[in-house]
């Protein structure tokens, strides 16, 4: 089954709104997230692997035919992980319902661990670092892959409606526990928890148009759509909290979806990082 089939197939079964997102969001990023296994230079040939935040299992699913042991998607939302059991009931994966600062497994069970897009939502949790360090082997490989909001870059300007929006969900994060700028402090926390031989890379994703040539009308369409699925998932909680009202929220969306299609010369680059370390 192809990605393209792995999406279709999640659309195609009753899941709620939020795992069709999620499906749809895995989706438009395997491609990215394929290229960030590819350069790890890692083999995962007889490991035990873990994902944690794993969603709907978009990283098990990619992973399921390159001759590891075994790998754990872990998820403490039980509606993404039934979906990730539906599209990927592969023999060496298995999922567990779980939070990440308390995994129901053995000490120095994870050849390796993926972390991917969490410490945007928990923050330098001592408490789910700690977590990982318990369960990774000695000279285990940790992988990261995080935000860092400070390293966007929009020309022209951004719409006001469109920067209050994502402002409020950058606050939203925070009042979660999170932080959209977590990337660039990640390595001196892990360094205080004892990982060793950290490593920083840097991945770019740059969408333009202009005289010279543009990025194509689907790679445009893709960057709008990943904002949008990313605000759906917390939308209604957004609004509860009443930190901003419906029609600023829709405003500042549907405007993103304007600026994205002005005639003019266009620019979007959005860095996030790939930090690795090990035990």
């Amino acid at each position: 089954m192809s990605c393209g089939q792995f999406f279709n197939t999640a659309l195609s079964q009753d899941f709620s709104p939020d795992v069709r997102y999620m499906a749809y969001q895995s989706y438009l990023t395997a491609p990215h997230l394929l290229h960030q296994i590819d350069n790890l230079g890692y083999s995962f040939y007889g490991k035990t692997v873990a994902d944690i935040g794993t969603g709907v299992g978009i990283l098990p699913y990619l992973l399921k035919e390159r001759n590891l042991s075994k790998i754990i998607g872990i998820d403490l939302d039980k509606d993404f992980l039934k979906a990730a059991r539906y599209l990927n009931n592969n023999e060496n994966t298995a999922y567990i319902n779980a939070d990440g600062r308390n995994i129901p497994v053995k000490d120095s069970v994870f050849d390796s661990i993926f972390v991917r897009y969490v410490f945007q939502h928990t923050g330098m949790s001592d408490i789910f670092l700690s977590e990982i360090k318990r369960t990774i082997k000695d000279g285990g490989l940790l992988i990261i892959a995080d935000i860092e909001d400070d390293m966007n870059i929009f020309y022209p300007d951004l719409p006001e409606s469109s920067k209050k929006l994502f402002r409020i969900y950058s606050e939203y994060q925070k009042l979660k526990g999170g932080d959209r700028l977590i990337s660039k402090k990640l390595p001196a926390f892990l360094l205080s928890h004892g990982f060793k031989d950290i490593k920083i890379r840097p991945y770019t994703l740059v969408f333009f148009k202009g005289s010279e040539g543009s990025s194509s009308p689907e790679a445009l369409k893709n960057a709008f759509l990943l904002v949008q699925n990313e605000l759906e998932l917390v939308k209604n909680d957004i609004l509860s909290r009443k930190l901003i009202a419906s029609i600023e929220f829709h405003k500042g969306l549907n405007d993103y979806f304007k600026f994205l299609n002005l005639k003019d010369d266009l620019l979007i680059s959005k860095t996030e990082f790939l930090i690795t370390c090990k035990k």
